[in-house]
Parts: structure tokens; sequence; C-alpha cells
């Protein structure tokens, strides 16, 4: 009997490195964030983190931050910063936090999703080796 144990202890060993290994590896791809194309952006992701690119295509400078919008094939969406803003007509990917404003107007629902940039980006290539 304690033979039977000694050769096994080895194997288990080896399972629950391999079962350790599963999960973290697991836990890792679970916490990825997702590159989504605009029009996929809904209010079922409100505090998800997200990649995004797209044109710019509006800016509106305030005091502390600013805001853009930026347009892909699917739709736009204004992206809030406290950045520097990019350029007019530039494309850009960014990274941000999706987020919902509501506006109650006259009895009708009129608020909207953005995004709150936390990082921009050079190029969709570059979210693949973070």
């Amino acid at each position: 009997m304690l033979i039977s144990k000694i050769k096994f202890k080895p194997v288990i060993s080896k399972l629950l490195l391999i079962s350790l290994g599963t999960i973290l590896l697991g836990s890792l791809v679970s916490c990825k964030t997702a590159f989504i194309s605009i029009d996929k952006i809904s209010t079922q992701n409100i505090g998800k983190t997200i990649y995004v690119t797209g044109k710019v295509v509006h800016l509106a400078p305030f005091v502390d931050n600013a805001a853009y919008q930026i347009e892909d094939a699917t739709g736009k969406i204004w992206i809030v910063t406290s950045q520097t803003s990019p350029q007019l007509g530039q494309q850009i990917t960014i990274k941000g936090k999706i987020e919902y404003q509501s506006l109650p107007f006259a009895e009708q629902e009129l608020g909207d999703l953005y995004l709150v940039e936390l990082e921009q980006l050079d190029s969709p290539q570059s979210i693949n080796n973070n």
C-alpha cells in the first residue's frame, strides 16, 4: 500500500501543476480586453475596457480635459480624455472604458454611450504586445 502511494505521488504533483497552469492561463486570457467595432458598443458593456480604432472627425476642447469623436465603418463615438487631443483626421487606436451619460428630457431618455480614454496607441498591432 505504501509503495503504490509513492509511485502515484509524482503523477499527482504533475497533474496539480498542469491544473494550476491551466487556471492561471485561463485567468490571463479572460482579463484581456476586447478590440471591437463601434457598433458593438452597447449598454451591456458599461464599465468594460475595450480597444477601438477610428478616424478623428470632431474635436471639443474643455477647461480640464477634452473630447473627440472617432468614426469607423460601423459608427461614431465620443471619447473623453485628460491627455492631449489627437489631430482632426488622424487614424488612432485607443484603449478606453465604456461609460453612459443619462440625459432625461421631456419624458424621453436621450443619453448616450461614450469612452473614457485610458491610453492612445499608435496602431492596432501595438495592443498585441501588451
